[in-house]
């Protein structure tokens, strides 16, 4: 985060690391701040005045204003805090809505992140969003740009995921591999179909 970007838009597949890669980002800071060796073969920190995360959260039924409300009033908070100088985690936030929705919602939330000049990384499935990243910078003028990165991962369409650990600048894949992911922990149809079948409760 820096001369080539401030605000990042993180893609990538289902399991590629996206959220541990957030994790990681906020920790290092937190160490680095410490005054306490970060893990890792070299790193180059600027200090940040707060970080804010936006990770998701069970919903309370008690407050009355669903997921995406509650989603809504804790990145309001953000808004009501951060600085130019803040580090921005957002994890999966805007998910408890419909993918077209949560789009225009995501570019909102990202051109504002670039009005207030803080370091921002969103981590999402919105591939679309980081497809399109000129809207966003169209919208809140200025440098650097809003940058694409991409979760690696070594599988092709039908193998086994491989995990890289690897996050580059790039283009969204356009894939979160979720059929994959399905079959790996036994949701695919046939395999839910082959476990009612074992069960009796259809027929053969």
């Amino acid at each position: 985060l820096g001369p080539e970007g401030r605000c990042c838009v993180l893609t990538g597949p289902n399991l590629g690391g996206k959220t541990t890669f957030l994790q990681a980002v906020g920790l290092a800071h937190v160490l680095a701040q410490a005054g306490l060796l970060v893990p890792g073969v070299e790193a180059e920190i600027s200090p940040v005045d707060a970080i804010y995360t936006h990770f998701p959260k069970e919903e309370r039924m008690d407050r009355g204003t669903g997921r995406l409300g509650e989603e809504a009033q804790r990145l309001a908070a953000i808004f009501a805090s951060a600085t130019p100088y803040s580090l921005v985690l957002l994890n999966e936030s805007l998910a408890s809505t419909s993918p077209g929705e949560a789009l225009y919602l995501g570019r909102d939330v990202l051109a504002a992140l670039r009005l207030l000049g803080a370091r921002a990384i969103y981590a999402t499935h919105l591939h679309d969003l980081a497809a399109n990243l000129h809207e966003v910078d169209l919208r809140a003028p200025g440098e650097p740009p809003t940058v694409s990165l991409v979760a690696k991962i070594a599988a092709s369409q039908g193998e086994a995921l491989g995990r890289t650990f690897r996050i580059e600048p790039g283009p969204p894949q356009g894939r979160s591999f979720a059929a994959e992911v399905a079959s790996a922990f036994g949701i695919s149809f046939a395999q839910l179909r082959q476990k009612l079948r074992e069960r009796g409760l259809v027929p053969e």
